[in-house]
This record gives C-alpha cells, sequence and structure tokens, in this order.
C-alpha cells in the first residue's frame, strides 16, 4: 500500500550477498462490496480466453516450475508464468488490447464479439461492414506493439506515441508491425493525454488504453479482460501441475490493470 511505512522488514535468505531485505505493509482498509468485481467474472474471462484461442498464433504459455527454489523456501510449489511465448511478441500486453479492439469493432456493428471469429475480423467483409478505424495509444514499449500487432492482423490502423527516452529498439518493433510510431519530448501521461486528443479529431478514431479516467472506462476493462487470458491459464496449469490452487500470487502493479485483472479473476475464481 503505497504510502504507508513498511511494517517489517523481511528477511530474505540471499541477505549477506548484495540482496537486499523485502519492505512489505498489509492492506488494512476494511473489507466491502466490489462493484467492478463483475468485469473479471469467469464468464467475461471465458469470452476473452475464446477469442485469444481463435488466432492462428495462439498457444498457451508455459508455468515453469521452480523446484529447486521452493525447495530453498521450503514451499510446497513456487511457478512462473513464462510469457515471452506469447503470439511471438515477448510479452502478455497483447492479450489486453487485441481483445479491447475486438469488442469495440463487435460494439460498431451491433454484435456480440463472441460471433466475430479470427477468419471474420481478417476478412474483406468486415472491411466492408466495418471499414478502418485508427487506433491511438501511448506506450514505452509492450502495449503500443501490442495495439499495433492486433490492428495489423485486423486490417485496422494504429498510431503510437511513445514517451521522452523510450529505447530505439522497443520503437523499432512497433514500426515493424506496420503502425505510424513517434517518441515524442513528454512524459508517459502527456503522450496519453496526446492520444486521446488524436483519437477525438480522427474519423473512426479510438483510444485503447490500458489506464482508465472518468468517461474513460469501458476499453480498459475489455483490456483486463484480455488479461484475463494469461490469469486463466495458469490457474489451470498451477491445478494440473501441483494438485491445489495456488495461496499466494505475485504480480507486478504498473498502471495497475494487470493487478486488478489478475485480483479479479482470483477473487471470482
Amino acid at each position: 500500500m503505497r504510502g504507508n511505512k513498511p511494517e517489517r522488514m523481511e528477511e530474505h535468505p540471499g541477505e549477506g550477498r548484495g540482496m537486499q531485505p523485502i519492505q512489505w505493509t498489509g492492506n488494512h482498509m476494511p473489507r466491502s462490496d466490489d462493484r467492478y468485481l463483475s468485469i473479471m467474472s469467469l464468464t467475461n474471462v471465458e469470452g476473452a480466453y475464446r477469442f485469444h484461442r481463435g488466432f492462428p498464433q495462439y498457444g498457451v504459455t508455459p508455468l515453469a516450475g521452480l523446484a529447486g527454489m521452493a525447495k530453498h523456501l521450503k514451499l510446497g510449489a513456487l511457478c512462473v508464468k513464462d510469457e515471452s511465448y506469447r503470439f511471438g511478441l515477448n510479452a502478455f500486453k497483447v492479450l489486453g488490447g487485441s481483445y479491447a479492439m475486438a469488442c469495440y469493432i463487435a460494439g460498431r456493428l451491433g454484435r456480440d464479439v463472441s460471433t466475430l471469429d479470427y477468419g471474420y475480423l481478417t476478412s474483406d467483409k468486415l472491411r466492408e461492414e466495418f471499414g478502418q478505424a485508427t487506433f491511438f495509444t501511448a506506450t514505452d514499449g509492450n502495449h503500443g506493439r501490442g495495439v499495433a500487432w492486433a490492428a495489423r492482423q485486423l486490417h485496422q490502423r494504429a498510431v503510437v506515441h511513445m514517451p521522452k527516452g523510450s529505447a530505439k529498439i522497443r520503437y523499432d518493433h512497433i514500426a515493424d508491425e506496420g503502425a505510424q510510431v513517434t517518441i515524442e519530448d513528454v512524459n508517459y501521461d502527456d503522450c496519453v493525454r496526446l492520444a486521446a486528443k488524436e483519437a477525438g479529431e480522427t474519423p473512426n478514431g479510438v483510444i485503447v488504453q490500458d489506464t482508465a479516467w472518468e468517461g474513460y472506462e469501458e476499453i480498459p476493462a475489455r483490456i483486463m479482460q484480455g488479461y484475463g487470458t494469461m490469469a486463466h491459464e495458469a490457474c489451470d496449469q498451477f491445478v494440473a501441475m501441483v494438485g491445489a490452487a495456488p495461496t499466494h500470487v505475485f504480480v507486478q502493479a504498473g498502471v495497475g490493470s494487470l493487478a486488478g485483472a489478475v485480483q479479479g479473476y482470483m477473487q471470482n475464481r
């Protein structure tokens, strides 16, 4: 919980060999009903999972069992979800952007996304019925690459803005997917504002961002559901490997979409 002083300095097995003790604090906020929990319902996540399985590039990414580390830490099991195999893009972010874009297209057509398979989404018929949209986003790398990749697969356009200091190799990866990409002389938040502004000024423009704000919540929610595919896979793999549900899940926070998605899915499951 950001802003609190650490409650404890956890002893670390590697202390004394250059590793620092872990600082942590508990969440003492009272339990309450979560009106957003249904976003990550098993039904919604299954819908995203079904969508992703329709891609010819889809494959379940590995869950690596770290038996030696588990033994060292005296744990029953310790596993890591390896997303370096995801759609050949070396990152999970494509799961969110691709699903959000498909849901947007389905909404514009007045259809449920479950009725739009990969064959239709990449067909000339979709081009006739939907036309082309331009998907705008801001990124420091992986999210933008995922949006660019999905736009290319679905024969749509993508415009990606990267903040000052972004790595050239990440720029190149996004450009290689056919997106219009720039490195701006501003920070990430300003890139988000720029992408939103340009999307609003462009015919058939839409922003696909994994950050929500007042009045912009539907697409971030769809992105979170897309991330649910990874959580769904990992849970199934863990249960099959260990024979029990995990007791703890560690996940990066970032802007919160991944952390919220995993937490929501785990709570529902």
